[in-house]
């Protein structure tokens, strides 16, 4: 049971509502006053990014020219925000062997545990960012021999 004296603010997922017709019930057992109930709306985007050293994402030019150097272009997630918003929370990150599709990406068999700060580190409170899959902060290879990808799902506000 929610008390009004033990919250001040609720979050209601935005999955509990349909595109019209909502009703919200609130039972006020400590006297309070319905009519100060005021209603935000918090708009959230995501961004997400799935880059395997298999498939960078590079340009086509880019890649052209890594081949006939015979040098390669480290595979490279970048994230990039609307324009006024930032990078405010990382809700997944795995260097490793994830899997999925954003909004339902899963660590896979191979995780390296610093994936999450990693990528904290490089893009938190910041419009656009780019993390490489040969980024320092990952160190060891968690898993050799195992073709590693890189998968973030990130919020903006």
């Amino acid at each position: 049971m929610w008390k009004a004296n033990s919250k001040q603010r609720y979050h209601v997922p935005r999955s509990w509502f349909h595109p019209s017709g909502n009703t919200l019930v609130v039972f006020e057992e400590q006297g309070g006053d319905p009519t100060k109930i005021t209603f935000s709306r918090r708009v959230a985007t995501s961004v997400c990014s799935f880059v395997s050293e298999n498939y960078p994402s590079i340009d086509l030019e880019s890649w052209d020219k890594s081949i006939s150097d015979g040098n390669p272009v480290a595979a490279k997630v970048e994230l990039s925000c609307p324009k006024g918003k930032n990078i405010s929370s990382v809700k997944f990150a795995s260097f490793g062997d994830p899997s999925g599709t954003c909004r339902s990406y899963q660590q896979g068999s191979c995780h390296h545990p610093d994936s999450l700060s990693v990528v904290e580190k490089a893009c938190l409170n910041i419009n656009s960012c780019t993390v490489s899959l040969s980024d320092e902060g990952f160190g060891e290879d968690p898993c050799p021999g195992v073709t590693k990808t890189l998968a973030i799902e990130a919020d903006c506000s």
